[in-house]
């Protein structure tokens, strides 16, 4: 059936494996083997059954439904518990750019963020009796992947935006007279480092995106398990 894996494959090729996506592509794997058994115990050939019955199934975008039923609070935990970590590592390492003005403004702010994560991770954690309850709400998996790339499109072109608006700023009149670039001291080179650098600090936002997908797809709800939303 080797031909009937390849069709299989292909005609779920833009979608995630999601557990929905995975028990519908086994679905259809075994009504294509299925029917190909019947058409060859007719006397039709195997090669000849197997067209029939890919030509029988050219899409599947109608049998998809886009909702999955997540496990909203183990989920929502391992969120938090990873925004955490995301926020304490950008901590640390913005600490040496608290010898300018807006480094200082921006790691306190990293730490403040750290404080409410771990917070809320600490009422989460102290509810944890309420988390094997099973709970699940419906999300959109597929789109949540499509807003993961949407994402970090934004985020590469805020880059490129801050990358040559700071460079107008500081370098901006050289650039336009053609003058050398002088960097007076150590200070002044860490100063213009800081200004490019804190930009991406901002990788934090698109990170968490990237992680949404992956939570909803380890804490979705099978068939069988039974949980109502």
């Amino acid at each position: 059936m080797d031909s009937l894996h390849k069709h299989v494959n292909q005609l779920f090729a833009k979608y995630k494996g999601s557990k929905q996506i995975q028990e519908l592509k086994r679905e259809i794997l075994s009504n294509l083997e299925a029917k190909v058994a019947d058409l060859t115990a007719g006397g039709m050939s195997y090669s000849d059954a197997v067209d029939v019955a890919r030509r029988s199934i050219t899409s599947i975008d109608d049998l998809i439904d886009d909702q999955s039923k997540v496990y909203v609070n183990q989920m929502t935990a391992e969120l938090v518990q990873r925004g955490l970590l995301y926020f304490l590592i950008a901590w640390i390492v913005t600490m040496p750019f608290r010898i300018f003005g807006s480094g200082i403004m921006l790691n306190g702010l990293l730490l403040l963020g750290s404080i409410v994560l771990g917070i809320v991770y600490v009422v989460l954690r102290l509810k944890k009796q309420d988390m094997h309850l099973g709970r699940t709400v419906a999300f959109d998996v597929q789109a949540a992947f499509r807003r993961r790339k949407l994402a970090w499109i934004i985020w590469a072109i805020f880059i490129i935006v801050m990358v040559l608006y700071n460079t107008a700023m500081l370098f901006g009149s050289n650039i336009w007279f053609q003058t050398q670039v002088k960097i007076a001291g150590p200070y002044h080179f860490a100063m213009l480092g800081t200004q490019y650098a804190l930009p991406f600090v901002s990788i934090l936002v698109p990170m968490l995106f990237h992680i949404v997908p992956g939570l909803m797809m380890k804490y979705e709800a099978g068939e069988d398990d039974g949980n109502e939303a």
